[in-house]
């Protein structure tokens, strides 16, 4: 029985619940450590994001900007920046919640040995 202190279930992870699950699962490493928004990672890959939407934006204004019998050169140059701005923000949001949620898994890993 996991769940009981005789395992060394409450001494290894005092603020876990008493479920029927080993330690190794609820228990995340005593070397990992949250660093929160500023991981390394995450300011690197949103610094990537960001000059992806530069670079997009610059593409936007020379390529896309047209003028047409509906549509006046200013007009469509706005359409275009909230175009590429809202979908820059969306693809980082969805690639920061991934990556987020690699770095602080719910189950850890249990790793089993390998039988020769």
């Amino acid at each position: 029985n996991f769940g009981s202190s005789s395992s060394g279930f409450t001494a290894a992870c005092p603020a876990a619940p008493p479920l029927l699950l080993p330690p190794a699962i609820l228990c995340p490493p005593a070397r990992m450590t949250c660093m929160g928004f500023f991981a390394p990672g995450l300011v690197t890959g949103s610094i990537c994001w960001l000059a992806l939407a530069c670079v997009a934006t610059f593409v936007q204004n020379m390529l896309f900007v047209k003028e047409t019998p509906k549509i006046t050169l200013a007009e469509s140059r706005q359409l275009g920046l909230i175009v590429v701005w809202i979908s820059m923000t969306c693809m980082w949001l969805f690639w920061a919640f991934v990556y987020m949620h690699q770095l602080v898994p719910l189950i850890y890993p249990v790793h089993t040995p390998v039988l020769e």
